[in-house]
């Protein structure tokens, strides 16, 4: 009920633009009469965005915009401007507004997009400039209009000092403003509109979405065709049960023997055994009898999952599950402006085997490997179910 009241008064005040507007053109003042229309039309721009995109602004928004807009078409229309101080209250209120939306917007791109990252102190420099920056420009329009409409009469801009203290009162609400909403944000303050413009912003982005389900239903495929590490399957199960993200790839973790002409020439590489579980030193045994001429490597890799998240917000929330996982290599990166979060063990072993036939160390040194390979799958295990259940928190409080 309450919103619904700030709404009725938003609509009130765009008819009051509106009747404004005929009563400027009764009255012949044509700067007015651009002004008030200008004014409304850009006021009812979040309900246009609502119809034609589907995209809902927040009330609050619509309401601050209308009044911004309203402060300065009350002053030239209804003469305000000459009362003491309402001029600079005017740039005062409007300028706190025209940053309080930077500030917003500026969040939610640092949220969202993954070439955008600025902490909260920068946004707070940013806000500041910013607002300085509009007030300028806002100066420089009233000089504009001053030429155009008023025939270079100083109307608009009265004088120097005028102006001065018109910036002035700009920056000090931007730096105030910088302050505050930076403050706000870390306390939590703007929840609600940026929870708002979040779910928004995840409506647009149809790129993302049509990723995912292109990749969702190659994985179907793919499990059906037991192309998927079954042990995997688990945890991108979990994972693509959450809108906010789906994978690209994934492994369990493994242990093989690999064979190739040198150190670093995969492309020619050949596995002479692999196992996503522990294995025997006779199974690696085993699989050496297969070799030929080349280096031979005894590999533990980690296991990894390449997950694409819709937001850099997403992304850290899943960087920090990884790392209470255990996965304490994880990283994110942008890769062709996607957001990915690769979740990676620490669990590795590159060690040379023999070469040409020839294996190092005899049967010892095969041992040793196997036993330190089946501890870490071991921690690589406890590592998936740790995650499994932490992706499943997640999940619940998505």
């Amino acid at each position: 009920m309450k919103e619904r009241a700030w709404i009725l008064l938003s609509r009130v005040l765009e008819a009051i633009l509106f009747i404004m507007g005929i009563w400027s053109i009764w009255k012949g003042d044509w700067l007015w009469v651009f002004a008030c229309f200008f004014g409304f039309f850009l006021s009812i721009s979040p309900v246009i965005l609502k119809r034609n995109l589907k995209f809902s602004v927040h009330w609050l928004i619509e309401l601050l915009l209308v009044f911004a807009i309203s402060l300065h078409v009350w002053g030239g229309v209804l003469h305000l401007y000459s009362l003491p101080f309402y001029d600079k209250i005017a740039h005062f209120l409007a300028s706190a507004i025209v940053a309080f939306f930077a500030l917003i917007a500026v969040y939610i791109l640092d949220v969202f997009s993954p070439r955008i990252h600025m902490d909260l102190v920068m946004i707070g420099f940013f806000i500041a400039i910013f607002t300085i920056a509009m007030g300028g420009m806002w100066e420089i329009a009233e000089f504009i209009s001053d030429q155009i409409f008023s025939g270079g009469k100083p109307v608009a801009q009265v004088s120097l000092n005028n102006t001065m203290l018109d910036l002035i009162a700009d920056a000090a609400a931007g730096i105030l403003m910088g302050i505050v909403g930076t403050i706000g944000i870390r306390r939590g303050e703007f929840k609600d509109i940026l929870l708002q413009f979040g779910g928004e912003a995840k409506k647009l982005n149809t790129r993302f979405l049509n990723a995912r389900n292109r990749a969702i239903e190659s994985l179907r495929k793919a499990i059906m065709e037991g192309k998927v590490d079954a042990k995997a399957i688990p945890i991108v199960k979990k994972i693509n049960s959450i809108s906010d993200y789906f994978t690209t790839s994934s492994c369990s973790g493994r242990i093989a023997v690999m064979e190739m002409p040198s150190f670093g020439r995969k492309r020619k590489a050949k596995f002479l055994g692999k196992w996503h579980g522990k294995v025997s030193v006779n199974e690696v045994k085993k699989a050496l009898e297969k070799r030929g001429n080349g280096e031979i490597w005894f590999l533990v890799q980690s296991p990894i999952f390449h997950v694409a998240s819709i937001s850099m917000e997403n992304a850290k929330k899943l960087l920090n599950i990884a790392n209470q996982s255990g996965f304490k290599y994880s990283t994110i990166k942008s890769i062709n402006g996607k957001i990915m979060v690769e979740i990676l063990g620490t669990e590795r072993i590159d060690a040379p085997l023999g070469v040409n036939g020839r294996i190092y160390g005899g049967e010892e040194y095969v041992e040793v490997l196997v036993e330190i390979a089946n501890k870490m799958m071991e921690r690589m295990e406890r590592n998936m179910k740790r995650l499994e259940k932490n992706l499943e928190m997640l999940r619940m409080s998505a």
